[in-house]
């Protein structure tokens, strides 16, 4: 039986500022990264044996990219779902074709794009009227079908309540950044402690649909969140112990591109190379 691999929800968003002083080498980073004290140990009921290992090569030809589109007011699809269109990108931004949710299937989504020997690297954006547009992206090309995850689309209004909620205003012309931390299977991985651009601070955990504003490190969905980004691309980092003791280790690391407007989505899977 698969297992899902449920992409962040957006929880309310915190601000937070960058590191002062950034570090200039990973070292450095790893040194200054936040020491949970009652985490010791990376992936709580996670499995992480994949990491520095190659994915299989793929088989030339088609890869289907699956998952869920639904809305953050109805997260299980009890509701009709919106017939959101689903298209799949390139790095550059080619354009690789577009599917419409499968709104009699509560949201579903297979949309087949060309893979070569190196698998599929690029993102997919969801979109659909009234509800701010998410750029969906992966650590790691992908070179098996599986489910890739759940977009839950969100409306202006949802952002800016929860922000309130916690006496927070988005900022004009930046972006939002929401992701989770995963294992080997697709299940959020515990303890993870993330780093985005050169800082944590700025780095807020969910646990649900809310962020524990306490926590230091993500809970066992691994799921994250940051607010009031500047557009442009940058880096997302995980690291974790992969023992009780062990050092902190890089787990896994994506290029991410946030937009003004818009929800940027970052899945970071096990990495593929060797820490």
């Amino acid at each position: 039986m698969k297992r899902l691999r449920p992409l962040p929800l957006l929880a309310a968003l915190l601000a937070g500022c960058p590191s002062a002083a950034p570090p200039t080498t990973q070292d450095q980073l790893v040194e200054t990264l936040p020491d949970p004290a009652n985490a010791p140990v990376a992936i709580a009921d996670g499995r992480l044996n994949c990491l520095g290992q190659a994915q299989p090569a793929a088989t030339a030809g088609a890869l289907e990219l699956t998952g869920y589109v639904r809305t953050l007011a109805d997260p299980d699809g009890l509701q009709p779902v919106p017939a959101a269109t689903v298209e799949a990108f390139l790095p550059d931004g080619t354009s690789l074709g577009s599917t419409g949710a499968d709104v009699t299937k509560r949201g579903r989504v297979s949309l087949s794009v060309p893979v070569q020997a190196s698998g599929f690297a690029g993102y997919a954006v969801v979109q659909q009227a009234g509800y701010l547009d998410w750029r969906l992206q992966s650590s790691r090309p992908k070179t098996t079908t599986d489910l890739d995850g759940w977009a839950f689309l969100t409306t202006q209004t949802e952002v800016n309540s929860r922000a309130a909620t916690l006496g927070i205003t988005p900022a004009a012309g930046t972006g939002l950044l929401v992701g989770a931390v995963h294992d080997c299977d697709g299940f959020g991985v515990a303890n993870a402690v993330v780093v985005v651009g050169t800082g944590t601070q700025a780095v807020d955990y969910v646990e649900g649909f809310d962020v524990a504003a306490t926590r230091s490190y993500t809970s066992s969905t691994g799921r994250f969140a940051v607010a009031n980004l500047p557009p442009g691309a940058i880096t997302v980092k995980a690291f974790g112990r992969l023992k009780a003791g062990g050092p902190l280790t890089l787990l896994s690391a994506a290029q991410a591109t946030v937009t003004v407007g818009a929800m940027t989505a970052v899945d970071l899977a096990p990495r593929t190379d060797a820490p």
